[in-house]
């Protein structure tokens, strides 16, 4: 993801997501003109192979800190300043650690798909606690969560077998898991976001390996107990990832398209069904797991060239759709994240590449820069700092040995 070289160019990068967009529509379909590449941009590789082979669900604490999953028993995090890892082995050994978040408390919350439950650590004293899902859902994975402003946990429940939709479900701080079952059968629900009415929106991936997709995103709305769905444009396009604009528009990732989208709820066709909530009441199970050190990390910087590509504009009611440069692949493009100025980015499964999505109002069209990751090896989650300035990326090595955590700098202006 050609870019212009003036810098007073740059200072015109979008303010609001929804001004852009405006923009945008006035000139859909029409091709990118070529322009002149900006520098290289650097990455820091931190080797975390030797303490658990792969890392998975990034995010950042307050101090700029990342933390992620460290292969299926334990929590890693790495001293952004020192480069140290610390990690925290997990009574489960066999949890299966999909995604991390932080609450305000600094508490660490995570999923557990092999359990299946919901997992919470203070990083401070070790302790541990386990919620388990309700016997009802134990054939389900939890492998995405969110965390609200009231103290809730929210997350996807995955059923890989096809035979129903899946479920949403909702941990209050009382201890209590709400669930709802989304209505398409063969969901196999992705990433999840919380818009700013409380409302879990989720994408719809369905069966890789069967090449099926549902080809949605849904809306849970807990106040009125429903879910609605929108379908994709593109046939089988597999959305994947899925954020929340400050103005509550919704941008999606078509895994299998090589595109992303833009979603308008107030314009776009959405089909609802009423569903009925089933609540049930866990006790947590607690032990202490105090954190250790980790092996070095030997962190590595390295310069990679960026790389510029057209980019296509469509629209259909409601949606429009950002084409990326083709990979041929089922698997790429899945988690998003917008930085400080408003462009997306987002990361290439397949192509072990970050890509840019800049949305700027001289455009005639908007610009995709792409990075290669140095020895990347595939599989990864991407997440911001609270500068919005920081990408951290945690790469899986395709669940394997050659595991890593990377920082990626987005911006070549500090103003």
């Amino acid at each position: 993801m050609s870019l212009r070289t003036e810098k007073h160019l740059r200072h015109l990068a979008i303010i609001s997501v929804v001004a852009v967009v405006v923009t945008v529509l006035a000139v859909i379909g029409s091709p990118l003109t070529t322009r002149a590449a900006t520098r290289s941009k650097v990455f820091t590789r931190y080797n975390i192979s030797a303490s658990g082979g792969f890392a998975i669900g990034i995010t950042v604490d307050k101090d700029g800190n990342p933390w992620f999953g460290l292969g299926n028993g334990s929590i890693g995090t790495i001293n952004h300043k020192t480069g140290k890892l610390r990690v925290y082995p997990l009574a489960n050994a066999n949890a299966g650690v999909g995604t991390i978040k932080i609450a305000k408390d600094g508490s660490v919350w995570f999923t557990e798909s092999n359990a299946p439950g919901i997992g919470k650590l203070n990083p401070v004293t070790g302790k541990e606690s386990e919620f388990l899902l309700p016997s009802a859902s134990h054939s389900l994975a939890p492998t995405f969560l969110v965390l609200d402003k009231y103290g809730n946990v929210w997350f996807n429940e995955v059923d890989f077998s096809d035979a129903t939709g899946g479920k949403l479900g909702r941990l209050s701080s009382g201890g209590v898991i709400t669930e709802w079952a989304v209505p398409t059968v063969g969901a196999e629900i992705e990433e999840i976001a919380l818009d700013h009415q409380g409302n879990l929106w989720f994408a719809e991936q369905g069966n890789i390996s069967l090449k099926i997709s549902p080809n949605k995103v849904g809306k849970l709305n807990p106040c009125n107990q429903t879910i609605t769905e929108y379908t994709s444009p593109t046939p089988n396009s597999r959305p994947a990832g899925i954020v929340v604009a400050p103005d509550d528009t919704i941008w999606f990732s078509e895994h299998a398209a090589d595109k992303i989208a833009h979603l308008f709820p107030n314009r776009a066709h959405g089909v609802t069904t009423a569903v009925t909530p089933v609540s049930t009441t866990t006790s947590p199970s607690s032990s202490a797991q105090a954190g250790k050190p980790g092996t070095p990390t030997n962190p590595v910087t390295t310069s990679a060239k960026t790389t510029t590509a057209n980019s296509r504009v469509t629209r259909s009611q409601g949606i429009v759709e950002y084409s990326l440069p083709h990979t041929g692949s089922l698997s790429n493009t899945e988690d998003m994240r917008f930085d400080r100025h408003g462009n997306l980015f987002f990361e290439n499964d397949s192509t072990a590449q970050i890509g840019e999505l800049v949305l700027s109002r001289d455009d005639a069209a908007p610009t995709i820069r792409e990075w290669a990751i140095p020895h990347g090896v595939g599989f990864y989650n991407i997440e911001f700092d609270k500068d919005g300035k920081t990408l951290w990326i945690s790469d899986t090595a395709g669940y394997g040995t050659n595991g890593a955590v990377y920082k990626f700098i987005s911006s070549e202006y500090d103003n």
